[in-house]
């Protein structure tokens, strides 16, 4: 009205009815509906009746809210504690590449924290997950509603078919910048030469990592609209057991370099003495004790094989070396595939996936009306394709451990000659901030500070790795399964299986597993592959069906549950277990 707000006084028992007819809140609800479809985001909306018509004043999207800190979006991808330095280093160049990502996907920006350090442990803001990623792209209740929203989403999802594109003309660049960070000599440098060495690689990996975010959401995105897409012709049954059939096989890097271990492992079957060395030393003295020489062939291969991958991680956090630093972890993978009878190769295995999956399209494409095969071939092929540029946009970006570690090495190293660190690598317990003021005042005390707060922080990381996360940060959960006879989790793989269990909780527990376990963890990576060979069953405490240790359960045919809270700490070494990977559960037998 013109003359602003108007108070009206209203008896009290007036003041207490409704001040809308339930009419009114349908009609409200309704709209609400319909913004918030038209801006594919919750929306915080202004609106008002006036002569009996709802009007919408303003909408705007809902993008403050409160954090509530869980391990359910981090525990897969962050299972282990983290040092500070690598954690800033991380929190800042994500960041940046989840607003870059949302600006592309056409979301709102995000102003607050998505991932946050307590305790050394990434917690994600399950708030955020819900709000951004938990709907679907778009909604429909049947084939025929599909067919009139495919020329919207054809346009609205351009960038779909064409971020791929780009991120693989932006990679030569990338790499090339990496060969040239390695090569850059450090000798000459002083020490604030060195700290804008670490900052100028921690830079150039912010920058490639811009669009990776949009890549693993678009991934997850993909397979969630496929599933659902089935689930709508299907039902849910038939859906599942589709789906795994359609997405049975995709070339990856993570494949690539399995394949290249098994070979590795048949060059070893291939030659009786080197089996036995590996038999009786242990993977750690075959490399340091250079036994490996005495086979030059072997040695050769192995050589080119660190070479190319040298730079896979052991864990995310950049303070743990990679396997060019520790080779040692490749012969304990390939010791653990010589623990199986090699009787079917990654090819074979490939072949029956790939033939497994074409017949899967077949009967996919036997129940689509014509006019709709493009637009589900288009789907099926996207998804495939990032399901290998996930894979291989988190293989490339561990390139950048290497220069990071070189860089943070030889600082490190100045500091230990100088009597502020005690060992080189301890400067990754130091954070962004005070590095970058301690080198700016370059003086003796500020230096003796500084050493006295890296061996605080590292002892707070020391304590913190050696007890559990709580799941839901500030938070005890009462266990409803304390006293029953089973564990609950996520189908991940399908299928029965009984073993003992065997706790894994590094690759340096890989030389100790014993064949027809079952793989208990907190999660699993690619380097932990060749342990599927020989288990019979895995378990994860994080993780879903689009997981590393799903995924892979299903290529090797083993069941897997996912998601299992506390199965770290409910499940023991040598206790026996049933598996049930369709149902989700684990029996304790």
């Amino acid at each position: 009205m013109a003359g602003g707000t108007k108070a009206v006084q209203v008896a009290r028992d007036e003041a207490m009815e409704p001040s809308l007819s339930d009419e009114q809140i349908a009609q409200l609800a309704a709209l609400l509906i319909r913004v918030e479809q038209y801006f594919r985001f919750p929306q915080d909306i202004e609106w008002g009746f006036a002569g009996g018509r709802l009007y919408l004043f303003q909408s705007r999207p809902v993008t403050t809210i409160p954090p509530r800190w869980t391990r359910d979006e981090s525990a897969e991808r962050f299972p282990n504690v983290i040092t500070p330095l690598t954690w800033d280093f991380v929190d800042s160049g994500f960041h940046r590449s989840l607003n870059h990502s949302f600006r592309l996907m056409g979301f709102p920006p995000f102003n607050g924290k998505w991932f946050g350090m307590h305790g050394h442990y990434i917690y994600g803001n399950q708030n955020a997950v819900e709000l951004y990623l938990k709907r679907p792209p778009f909604s429909v209740k049947s084939l025929a509603d599909l067919k009139m929203l495919i020329p919207r989403l054809r346009e609205q999802y351009r960038w779909v078919q064409e971020l791929p594109v780009l991120w693989s003309r932006d990679l030569d660049y990338y790499l090339l910048k990496v060969g040239e960070l390695m090569a850059e000599p450090l000798d000459k440098k002083d020490l604030a030469g060195v700290w804008a060495f670490v900052l100028n690689v921690n830079e150039h990996g912010a920058q490639y990592f811009l669009p990776n975010i949009a890549i693993s959401i678009t991934h997850a995105t993909l397979y969630r609209l496929l599933h659902g897409l089935l689930t709508m012709m299907l039902g849910p049954q038939d859906a599942n057991r589709l789906f795994d059939g359609l997405m049975a096989y995709c070339e990856t890097k993570t494949g690539v370099i399995n394949r290249e271990l098994f070979e590795l492992a048949q060059q070893v079957r291939a030659l009786p003495e080197l089996e036995q060395r590996f038999t009786e030393i242990d993977a750690r003295s075959l490399v340091e004790r250079d036994v490996l020489a005495g086979f030059p062939e072997f040695n050769a291969r192995f050589q080119k094989f660190l070479r190319d991958h040298g730079h896979r991680e052991v864990d995310f956090d950049a303070y743990q070396p990679t396997w060019i630093e520790v080779p040692w972890v490749v012969p304990d993978n390939l010791r653990l595939i010589l623990q199986t009878p090699m009787d079917r190769t990654p090819a074979q295995q490939e072949r029956e996936l790939k033939v497994r999956m074409q017949q899967s399209e077949f009967e996919l494409f036997s129940k689509l009306p014509p006019d709709l095969h493009y637009f589900f071939y288009e789907i099926l092929r996207l998804a495939r394709v990032y399901t290998s540029l996930d894979d291989l946009e988190h293989y490339q970006t561990t390139r950048l451990t290497l220069p990071l570690r070189k860089g943070l090495r030889e600082l490190g190293r100045r500091l230990v000659n100088r009597g502020i660190l005690e060992e080189p690598m301890d400067i990754f317990f130091a954070q962004w901030n005070q590095i970058d003021d301690a080198v700016r005042a370059d003086d003796e005390a500020r230096w003796r500070q500084f050493g006295e707060l890296v061996r605080q922080q590292k002892a707070a990381y020391q304590s913190d790795r050696v007890r559990k996360p709580e799941w839901v940060l500030g938070e005890s959960r009462k266990d409803d399964e304390a006293g029953s006879d089973f564990l609950s989790g996520l189908a991940g793989s399908p299928g029965q299986a009984e073993g003992e269990v065997f706790l894994v909780s590094s690759p340096d527990d890989f030389a100790k597993f014993p064949k027809g376990s079952v793989l208990v963890a907190r999660t699993t990576n690619p380097t932990w592959t060749p342990l599927f060979y020989s288990a019979v069953a895995v378990v994860t405490e994080s993780g879903g069906p689009l997981s590393h240790g799903a995924v892979t359960a299903r290529e090797m045919k083993i069941p897997a549950v996912m998601s299992v809270r506390d199965s770290l700490t409910r499940l023991k070494n040598g206790q026996k277990v049933k598996v049930d990977g369709a149902l989700g559960r684990v029996y304790l037998l």
